[in-house]
């Protein structure tokens, strides 16, 4: 029997993608950009230019973000924005007060000896699609939305899609909150573009 294509077939397709979940469900399709995985496969070592460094070593925490333990991330500590802890922009549920712009964020600074084009790699624990993001600026440039995929529950690298033009000398990374719930294990700043990191590393 040859199979029935209509509008029948058109309606249905309609129906179970309008039932899909939202916003934080934990179904939610993975949105991967080509080229830039959640990562699963492993590449051999960055070049040695790369910048390797682990969250929880700011020079400079501002809460909500914390210093957290987890037994999951490298060296057994991260970075944390708990949830409930709010978002910019975001309205306490206790008195009803807008958070500031500038709520909750780490700062970094390190030394690029080799000038260039780099792209970071985050190891990152999302708890759902409202709590999948964080900001980042480098040397008070734009800011950058890290995330926005839809790997829950679980420690992933991922890429950002844009690449950050370091130049010799000292940079600094701010790593700041857009919404809570989630987590950072450590950062990887390469200007190997075929890397690509696994584990902890």
């Amino acid at each position: 029997m040859r199979p029935f294509h209509g509008p029948f077939v058109a309606l249905s397709v309609a129906v179970v993608l309008a039932l899909l979940p939202g916003c934080g469900s934990k179904q939610k399709p993975e949105q991967v950009k080509p080229g830039l995985p959640a990562v699963r496969e492993h590449a051999p070592a960055p070049d040695l230019s790369a910048i390797v460094v682990e969250a929880e070593n700011a020079s400079l925490v501002e809460p909500p973000m914390t210093v957290a333990d987890d037994v999951d991330a490298s060296g057994g500590k991260c970075l944390s924005i708990p949830g409930g802890s709010g978002k910019p922009h975001g309205k306490n549920p206790a008195d009803g007060t807008v958070y500031p712009d500038r709520w909750g964020a780490a700062v970094f600074k390190f030394t690029v000896k080799t000038p260039g084009k780099y792209r970071f790699w985050g190891r990152k624990f999302w708890v759902g699609g409202c709590g999948n993001t964080l900001t980042l600026v480098m040397n008070s440039g734009p800011p950058a939305t890290f995330g926005e995929d839809g790997t829950y529950d679980d420690w992933q690298w991922r890429a950002l899609t844009a690449l950050f033009d370091l130049q010799a000398g000292e940079n600094k990374l701010e790593i700041l909150n857009r919404e809570d719930g989630v987590k950072l294990d450590k950062f990887i700043l390469t200007t190997d573009m075929n890397f690509v990191p696994q584990g902890k590393e």
